[in-house]
């Protein structure tokens, strides 16, 4: 079969696209996406019981862990925040916790009402969020911190690696240098040393069509598929997408190509499924994909 014949099939498909996806996913975090921050950082915090160890699913910036250890009106040197707790000592649940970030330090009164305001909004809005979950009874999706684990405690603890081959396994993680790996259970391997992840809307822009060559690597040249769907309205457009679709081009092999068909997932019982770079740009493996030949479905956020 000709690589004409191979691809013809997704220009089709990817042509009259119109999906999107929201990750991470789940009953409770999914609905965080059209929490009204404005230009503010948020950050909701997930610690459970008998554990220093805390998750962080943000919007805009991460929020320093340090701060989500405190509560009430903050301010440092550099911002101010707000803290409030959305459930405390609850089943195996530390706390769930809530801290908007200003970006900045609120100078003057009308600066911090203002500030206050727009944080007691988010709060009551992400509240009510937490109620809808509660009202069907089910604790689980406040669980956060049990899918979120780093690229270190994925191959320490979930595959038993000594450290020599820790280091060895680490190498296309670091080289591709993404921000997490969704994995086929909807699990989430962190590649930084903080458990957080951040939260988004992604809309899909076509993908990336490649072959595996032993003697070239993967190669991508000329098999780029396009939505037709106009995406206008999110601020997504063709040169938005053209750079976006460079940040994977430019290294296809080393940045995604040998990063999902990497050996340490021979030692895993869940697969990769997607990869996050930069929290704006989500490539996603399409399902009949292998490693000699395959799509990467390309997904963007909106830059608004």
């Amino acid at each position: 079969m000709s690589r004409t014949d191979i691809f013809a099939k997704y220009s089709q498909v990817y042509a009259k696209a119109h999906a999107r996806v929201v990750v991470p996913e789940g009953p409770f975090v999914r609905q965080l996406t059209d929490v009204p921050r404005k230009k503010y950082d948020i950050g909701l915090f997930f610690k459970p019981n008998r554990s220093s160890r805390c998750v962080q699913i943000h919007m805009g910036n991460p929020i320093p862990k340090e701060i989500c250890e405190q509560e009430g009106f903050l301010e440092t040197d550099e911002t101010t925040y707000l803290s409030r707790t959305l459930l405390s000592k609850f089943k195996t649940l530390d706390f769930l916790r809530v801290v908007i970030s200003a970006g900045a330090i609120c100078g003057t009164k009308e600066e911090r009402i203002d500030f206050l305001k727009t944080a007691q909004r988010v709060i009551d809005v992400v509240l009510r969020k937490a109620k809808n979950v509660m009202h069907i009874a089910e604790f689980e999706p406040f669980r956060f911190d049990k899918c979120v684990q780093t690229l270190n405690e994925f191959l320490v603890k979930g595959l038993k690696m000594d450290e020599v081959s820790v280091e060895a396994a680490s190498i296309p993680f670091y080289v591709a240098s993404p921000e997490y790996i969704l994995l086929s259970n909807n699990d989430i391997i962190v590649i930084g040393e903080e458990p957080r992840v951040p939260q988004g809307e992604f809309f899909l822009v076509g993908g990336i069509g490649y072959t595996f060559d032993k003697t070239e690597g993967a190669v991508s040249e000329g098999r780029l598929f396009r939505s037709t769907t106009d995406l206008s309205a999110q601020g997504i457009d063709e040169a938005y997408i053209d750079g976006m679709i460079s940040r994977i081009t430019e290294d296809f092999q080393n940045s995604m190509h040998s990063l999902i068909f990497a050996d340490v997932w021979k030692k895993a019982k869940v697969k990769p499924v997607g990869v996050n770079f930069g929290s704006d740009l989500f490539v996603k493996a399409e399902p009949s994909s292998e490693i000699w030949t395959g799509v990467f479905e390309v997904y963007v956020k909106s830059p608004k």
